[in-house]
């Protein structure tokens, strides 16, 4: 599977040609997390880590970070990924998916996060059919959109190593995906469970990565020894309000156990970054701009780190003119 045309260089060439002292940088695995249109942030962090030379030697992604992680992995430029995202974004297709008019920001509302939910199921016909029906108009849905961002081929064909983060809707087990169409596995990692039908591959039904893991951090660890960056781009768990239903606390209560169980993850990576995207939800990818500038920001506040744990003394001379 060719994924750039012959001679062209890619990032991490571009910046091995252009500082000689670049095999002074030390490899490691980079991990995004899933956010919805948050983990467009993922973009930003890309930009600014290669700018100071730092390009992963590993990719792993759960949902949106595995979007993310599988362009990135393909284009081996964060520019690249950026101008195809946006493009896509501005193109008929997504606008007529209508994701924006599922907005929940509505934070200052009486209504609760379930019945603001039930509200945007209704605004769309697609939406609410994946929901109350079996979910295959979605997942085709997805799968059309992600034929967009995405070649098609062989995950184990790129030259930079990805892997898609999924779980199994039977078993409970999170699941790998290190090879096969990049397109399925993609998909796979960002079913959204009772919104798209969960992917079939082989004997095996999969739904959203973040079922098992939003910041798959224990994945990355099964696939490589070296250190981890982990993206985290989830939003707080927020203030305790009086619920009025049942089901309610039971929706809150998961919360609770995804948040704490992801917190447990993200402490067996050697750096954390979280971009400031706090306030945007889950599908406003108009905001692009904030999002990416926040990955870059964040990239930024922790250079001193980065630099100390990834680059040798003499690189980190040579790259003190970028800041």
């Amino acid at each position: 599977m060719n994924m750039r045309s012959k001679g062209e260089l890619g990032s991490e060439e571009k910046i091995m040609q252009q500082n000689p002292i670049h095999n002074k940088i030390r490899s490691f695995t980079l991990v995004l997390g899933g956010g919805g249109a948050r983990g467009l942030a993922h973009i930003g962090i890309l930009k600014a880590l290669e700018r100071i030379g730092l390009v992963p030697s590993l990719i792993v992604g759960t949902s949106m970070g595995a979007v993310v992680g599988g362009m990135y992995s393909q284009l081996r430029s964060a520019d690249a990924v950026e101008k195809k995202f946006r493009e896509f974004l501005e193109g008929f297709f997504y606008k007529r998916i209508g994701l924006e008019q599922f907005s929940d920001t509505d934070t200052t509302s009486s209504r609760s996060v379930w019945e603001r939910f039930a509200t945007h199921l209704r605004q769309q016909y697609f939406m609410s059919k994946s929901a109350l029906g079996n979910g295959k108009f979605a997942q085709t849905t997805l799968i059309q959109s992600l034929n967009l961002l995405l070649e098609d081929g062989d995950i184990s064909d790129l030259s930079l190593r990805f892997a898609a983060v999924t779980s199994d809707i039977a078993t409970g087990e999170e699941y790998v995906l290190t090879s096969g169409s990049i397109i399925t596995a993609v998909a796979a990692s960002s079913a959204i469970p009772g919104v798209v039908a969960p992917l079939e591959i082989g004997s095996r039904h999969f739904v959203d990565g973040k079922v098992t893991s939003t910041v798959p951090v224990p994945a990355a660890r099964s696939l490589s020894k070296d250190p981890i960056i982990a993206v985290d781009v989830r939003q707080s768990l927020g203030s305790y309000e009086n619920h009025r239903h049942g089901y309610e606390i039971v929706i809150r209560a998961g919360e609770i156990t995804t948040n704490k169980l992801d917190d447990i993850h993200l402490k067996h990576a050697n750096i954390v970054l979280k971009p400031d995207v706090e306030n945007i939800s889950w599908n406003e990818f108009h905001n692009i701009d904030q999002c990416i500038h926040a990955g870059e920001q964040s990239v930024e506040e922790n250079l001193q780190r980065l630099k100390d744990r990834f680059v040798g003394s003499k690189l980190q001379i040579a790259l003190r003119r970028f800041f």
